[in-house]
């Protein structure tokens, strides 16, 4: 009895097809992760520039230069693993990230503290989120790694972002008290 090769052409064209179509999904997930990384560090460094030039807390201002730092060269990795990988480099900001730049700008004093910290906390939540994903499950090894290797220093940002948050909070809060103590003058 002679096998029947009938399915069998159906089936391998099927599996290339398949095979195909699984290299091309990851192509899209390699770029669009490499992309929002670019735009994220370009972002996150104008905008650790802004603080360190506008804050009005020392803590703000030493972690807007720790931020523009740390992702400008993060920057540069990203753009070079980009050009290895074929992947075009997108470095204009999104436009919630111009938005969000924008407003910054208008803001000065606690108002800029305040509301640039939790956009720092936010911002880093959300990126840490990709990378993680990034670098257990990415496509490309090269990639992964990448992600691997960024993600402690967005941990450690994002520390550092809510750990002055919580300083700031506990010195408005001191103020406040002490302002409402009326046998008492406040020092500052």
């Amino acid at each position: 009895m002679r096998p029947s090769t009938k399915g069998l052409l159906p089936a391998l064209t099927l599996g290339a097809t398949l095979g195909a179509l699984l290299v091309s999904a990851q192509q899209p997930d390699q770029t669009n992760f490499l992309t929002d990384a670019i735009r994220s560090n370009v972002a996150e460094a104008k905008l650790g520039q802004l603080a360190a030039e506008r804050a009005q807390s020392l803590q703000v201002r030493q972690y807007g230069e720790m931020l523009r730092k740390d992702h400008t060269q993060s920057l540069q990795k990203a753009s070079s693993l980009a050009s290895q990988v074929d992947t075009p480099a997108a470095s204009e900001l999104s436009d919630r990230q111009k938005s969000q730049f924008e407003s910054l700008q208008k803001l000065s004093g606690q108002e800029f503290d305040t509301t640039f910290l939790s956009q720092m906390v936010r911002d880093h939540q959300e990126n840490i989120a990709k990378f993680s994903t990034q670098a257990q499950s990415g496509s490309d090894p090269e990639v992964m790694a990448f992600a691997k290797e960024t993600l402690p220093t967005l941990q450690a940002h994002l520390q550092h972002a809510q750990s002055i948050q919580s300083d700031l909070a506990a010195e408005a809060h001191k103020a406040r008290t002490h302002d409402s103590s009326p046998s008492e003058a406040p020092t500052r």
